[in-house]
């Protein structure tokens, strides 16, 4: 029977690399025309190339610039401008994940965020889609200093919360990160394939879910003790 879940934040709670593309794009074409010397689709492409290499960067509109000899004030203003408005009017969790959540809870569940991102960032982007107060716990990369799929992360947050590792899952959407991560931990693992990107390595999940929605069904039946072990794609009835 489990007492709690776990979730990763981007990509699984929230289309982060989609938010990110957005708002990049946004930053690009607001330095264009305030003076930056490059054609618009291209001044995008080696922008959102530099927030892929440095995903949680705090400089990269900055290294952007510098980058490409094209730094002044006047543009860095400009692109930092679009780019946070962008990203918050995007800044949304995936549909149906509020009222999922509030069911979750009803549930006497309870609910945690392992990510790599940084605690604080995490916090500013769970506090803008107002879902921040439904986590129980959220552990973050300063608070073990190791990324996912090392165990410590999980750790963290199974003993802030003093739950066993089998009284948990955790939903991802990266097998080599999430789903080893938690398997490595003893956790019951669910992989979030919507929110998938790569083509990398097959690690088998011990469940699969095609819509975040479908959590419930699979909570409700791991909370009656009802998990056989074996990969199962969990969807509506």
């Amino acid at each position: 029977m489990i007492k709690a879940i776990f979730f990763d934040l981007d990509m699984t709670l929230i289309d982060f690399m989609g938010m990110k593309k957005i708002a990049s794009n946004a930053a690009a074409r607001a330095m264009v025309k305030a003076g930056l010397k490059m054609n618009a689709k291209e001044a995008q492409k080696e922008l959102f190339d530099i927030y892929l290499r440095d995903i949680e960067g705090d400089y990269p509109i900055t290294n952007f610039l510098k980058k490409f000899n094209h730094y002044s004030d006047r543009i860095l203003a400009a692109g930092i401008n679009a780019y946070h408005k962008a990203k918050y009017e995007h800044l949304k969790p995936y549909p149906k994940v509020i009222p999922t959540l509030k069911k979750l809870k009803k549930m006497n569940l309870k609910l945690g965020i392992v990510t790599d991102a940084p605690r604080l960032k995490a916090f500013t982007r769970l506090d803008e889609m107002k879902i921040a107060d439904y986590f129980n716990v959220v552990v973050g990369l300063e608070d073990t200093g190791r990324r996912k799929p090392s165990k410590l992360p999980f750790k963290k947050a199974l003993k802030l919360l003093r739950l066993r590792p089998n009284e948990v899952m955790h939903l991802g959407d990266y097998p080599e990160k999430d789903i080893l991560g938690a398997k490595r931990m003893g956790l019951i693992s669910c992989f979030a394939s919507y929110g998938y990107l790569g083509k990398g390595k097959t690690v088998w999940a011990d469940y699969k879910i095609k819509k975040f929605e479908y959590v419930l069904e699979l909570a409700k039946l791991l909370k009656k003790g009802k998990n056989n072990n074996k990969y199962k794609v969990i969807s509506s009835k």
